[in-house]
């Protein structure tokens, strides 16, 4: 005779499972864990040492920070519009400016495959969890908007630029400027609003 237990468990493992994640999404960009709705903050500060390793570079610290909230309330609306994860990042420069805006993030099964804002000519990023906690950044610009920033390559930090005489601040796209391994910081690092030069 069945342990009634062990029947129970049986019938509801399929019912269980199906709240799990597969081990495909488990590989990839999971949102609520990376960014949490509590707020996240994810960044990295060049040193003179490396700089001087890299003189091409064109950041000094970047730093990316957020929460799911926005994915989690717009997923209801999936029929209609794309989830999407509101993001902010700022850059600052070798030459001292900084650049800050907010960039989106689009929900592809489960995972965040790209970022910016494909409406303007911010370009966009690629951004990937990797398993030590850390995020990374890779910046190939793959959706400038010729029309808008002619000649322009590589992805713009700044939230709005809507014409050539406001291009923004852009960050080419080239072997020193590609890669940035974001690690997770205490989110004040990320809050405290830094001057615009």
């Amino acid at each position: 005779m069945p342990h009634p237990v062990r029947s129970a468990v049986a019938a509801l493992l399929p019912l269980i499972l199906s709240f799990l994640p597969d081990a495909a999404a488990a590989q990839g960009f999971a949102a609520e864990r990376v960014f949490p709705l509590a707020g996240a903050c994810y960044g990295r500060s060049y040193d003179a040492a490396h700089l001087a390793r890299h003189p091409g570079q064109v950041v000094t610290r970047i730093a990316l920070w957020g929460s799911s909230r926005s994915l989690i309330e717009t997923r209801r609306y999936a029929d209609r519009i794309d989830p999407e994860l509101a993001l902010t990042i700022r850059v600052t420069f070798t030459d001292g400016r900084i650049a800050e805006g907010e960039i989106g993030c689009f929900e592809e099964a489960g995972r965040i495959r790209r970022c910016g804002r494909n409406a303007s000519c911010s370009g966009d990023v690629a951004v990937e969890a990797l398993p030590d906690g850390r995020l990374r950044i890779v910046n190939d610009g793959a959706a400038t908007r010729a029309d808008n920033a002619p000649g322009r390559q590589g992805f713009s930090p700044d939230a709005s630029c809507p014409s050539v005489s406001r291009a923004g601040r852009f960050v080419p796209p080239d072997a020193e400027n590609r890669t940035f391994l974001l690690a997770p910081l205490p989110l004040a690092d990320c809050a405290e609003p830094a001057p615009r030069r």
